[in-house]
């Protein structure tokens, strides 16, 4: 199966739809002939000039493109369907990568949720920290994404901008830098961190004093396990109404997420919550950093281990 039809394997093509911040690679396109409105921080024109003056774009993928129909930032995406009187009309919306890069997840998990019809489902791509150039971050914690909701954070912190620089790193393959590797099928050695503590610093001083742009980054990091525990524990506070219906196992450097709009479930007993919430994080502490590359099998006289 494509990854995009994957991605879009709870959705229902027919019905109305939002994907968020696709650039020049949209997942469902207009252009052939999907109900699909694009949401962008930015509109049409501003996409295209920045594309243009991207060398790692292609210009021949600028076309590719398309014309935004709701301007604004993700996090106030109940806001802008709102004012487009697209609420509770949508059936589904497509978030690929974007979502880690939110200063306020649960404005947005919020935000999408009214947005959509009952039944309708949010479709989420998401990097496995443990693959990517977060490798050596620690996975975001509930607190994290509480502080940032009742502080209606709307940037990055200062915190979240030099974790990424002082912890960051990249993955190389014979001694050039990639973005990540496959967790299953690679070795984790080849992370290499950054060199960049002061630098890392010097940022962190301007952004806590005001005196910095706005400056994107990886506001949240995660792998499934630690993702499912957000989610739920977000439901059982009565932060969010949606209910999880798959969450993938990581794919290359990514895994897939699909939540779908639902009342709250007051089915579920306290005891069974907590057990679930036990096993849970039991699987967390077993699967953080390296441990899930030691599932490869016979790779530099390694074998298959249970963990």
């Amino acid at each position: 199966m494509e990854r995009a039809e994957f991605l879009l394997k709870y959705a229902d093509l027919t019905r109305k739809g939002v994907e968020i911040a696709p650039y020049f690679n949209p997942t469902v396109r207009k252009s052939d002939g999907f109900d699909v409105f694009v949401m962008d921080v930015f509109d049409t024109k501003t996409l295209r000039e920045r594309a243009l003056n991207d060398p790692w774009i292609p210009n021949d993928r600028i076309d590719e493109i398309e014309e935004v129909d709701l301007v604004g930032d993700a996090s106030q995406i109940f806001e802008v369907v709102n004012s487009a009187k697209l609420e509770g009309r949508i059936n589904y919306i497509v978030s690929s990568h974007n979502l880690e890069h939110l200063p306020n997840p649960i404005l947005f998990l919020q935000g999408a949720c009214a947005a959509l019809e009952p039944g309708g489902v949010l479709c989420l791509a998401l990097p496995d920290c443990r693959a990517c150039f977060d490798h050596f971050r620690m996975p975001t914690r509930l607190v994290d994404w509480l502080a940032a909701f009742h502080e209606q954070r709307t940037k990055p912190s200062a915190e979240a901008i030099f974790d990424g620089v002082a912890q960051g790193c990249s993955y190389y393959v014979n001694e050039q830098p990639t973005p990540g590797c496959n967790l299953y099928l690679d070795d984790h050695s080849g992370f290499r961190a950054n060199q960049l503590l002061e630098v890392a610093y010097e940022k962190y001083k301007k952004n806590k004093d005001g005196s910095s742009d706005y400056e994107d980054a990886h506001c949240s990091v995660f792998f499934p396990e630690t993702f499912e525990l957000l989610i739920r524990d977000l439901s059982k506070l009565g932060l969010i109404n949606f209910d999880i219906l798959e969450i993938s196992e990581t794919k290359g450097l990514e895994f897939f997420v699909w939540l779908i709009k639902s009342e709250p479930n007051t089915n579920i007993s306290e005891e069974e919550f907590y057990s679930y919430r036990q096993d849970l994080m039991v699987k967390i502490s077993k699967n953080l950093g390296a441990a899930p590359f030691l599932l490869r099998q016979n790779l530099d006289g390694l074998t298959s281990i249970e963990i």
